[in-house]
């Protein structure tokens, strides 16, 4: 009974103890919370600037291009009234055989013209990642003037999009290319329909290795040469090595550079518009349409000449656009459903 009573008295003590600090802070976090500083206005107006932005420039247009799917408007005055389009943009866009007698441009016919080249030049940055990673293998080796290859690699893709892509109209110019002086041709190469993917993917094959070269020579530096040497002394040759220790150890930085290139690639439009200069009808993106990307095609639907004829043609852009931002998140789960699955079996 006395060790029982004595018990009750000890945490009698203890919460009489703990009950005057739990109030304290209690007041104390309520009188922080009640507390503004400048500097803490000042820190919360720089939070929120990000925000803002976004909202005023980005959030708002995707609004107004989620609304445009369903709805005729006036790009050029959004006071006048919205008018129903009864899902008339989606059967443009997807549906062939629907195409009306009032109607001076096959939508349908661009879209899958121009899908089928977008996903083609995509594709090309698996080329630029594979180059990427040989040069950056090479120059791990740490060569004499590895450096100077290095900065030298880099240098094409600082150069502006605009610059790359007119010295390469330059260089399959049919008058005095550079391509026609070597091997003693005359063939107007801007001009033949088979030959412009091939140029826009070969100006992007050009310029892009650059980054990932850089980003690679740091991934290369990071992987544990205790790795190598015990590879070494199992006997495992080169390719072994690198198979089975660079690959994955530098796996992380080919996912970004991957993810980033494949979104670059769906969004292509600068390279394409200027190596294919825009036209009408058959010549839009260069002859039969063998540059039009999905970006170029939203944007010439929303051009001056277009747009104005036909209020449609807005709603049709915003299908488009929302059509490339599904494929892009698709292709973004795929490779992370990827990514994962490899890193289950590595670990």
């Amino acid at each position: 009974m006395t060790d029982r009573s004595e018990t009750i008295a000890a945490e009698a003590d203890v919460s009489a103890i703990e009950e005057p600090a739990v109030a304290v802070r209690d007041r104390n976090r309520k009188k922080k919370k009640g507390k503004w500083t400048l500097q803490s206005v000042f820190a919360l107006v720089l939070a929120l600037l990000p925000l803002i932005g976004f909202v005023i420039f980005s959030g708002f247009t995707l609004v107004i291009s989620f609304i445009a799917m369903f709805f005729n408007i006036n790009i050029y005055d959004l006071t006048d009234p919205f008018v129903w389009n009864n899902f008339r943009a989606f059967w443009l866009v997807f549906d062939p055989n629907y195409y009306p007698n009032d109607f001076a441009i096959n939508v349908s016919g661009y879209f899958y013209k121009s899908l089928g080249i977008t996903f083609w030049i995509a594709c090309a940055q698996l080329i630029s990642l594979t180059i990427a990673i040989g040069i950056s293998w090479l120059l791990s080796k740490k060569w004499r003037g590895s450096n100077v290859f290095m900065v030298l690699f880099f240098v094409p893709y600082i150069c502006s999009g605009v610059a790359v892509s007119l010295m390469w109209r330059w260089v399959f110019n049919g008058n005095f290319g550079f391509i026609n002086a070597i091997f003693g041709t005359e063939i107007d190469w801007l001009n033949e329909p088979m030959a412009v993917p091939w140029i826009i993917i070969l100006a992007i094959v050009w310029q892009a290795p650059g980054y990932g070269i850089v980003m690679y020579r740091a991934a290369f530096a990071a992987v544990d040469p205790a790795l190598y040497e015990a590879a070494s002394l199992d006997g495992a040759n080169e390719w072994q090595k690198f198979r089975y220790i660079t690959l994955p150890s530098i796996s992380p930085t080919t996912f970004y550079l991957l993810i980033a290139g494949v979104g670059a690639g769906l969004l292509t439009y600068d390279m394409a518009a200027l190596i294919a200069p825009q036209g009408w009808g058959d010549n839009i993106g260069g002859p039969e349409n063998m540059g039009l990307t999905l970006m170029r095609l939203v944007y010439w639907l929303i051009g001056d000449s277009v747009v104005r004829t036909e209020d449609a043609f807005a709603s049709c852009a915003s299908v488009i656009s929302w059509v490339l931002f599904l494929f892009t998140g698709v292709a973004s789960m795929i490779l992370f459903r990827i990514r994962d699955r490899r890193m289950k079996d590595v670990y």
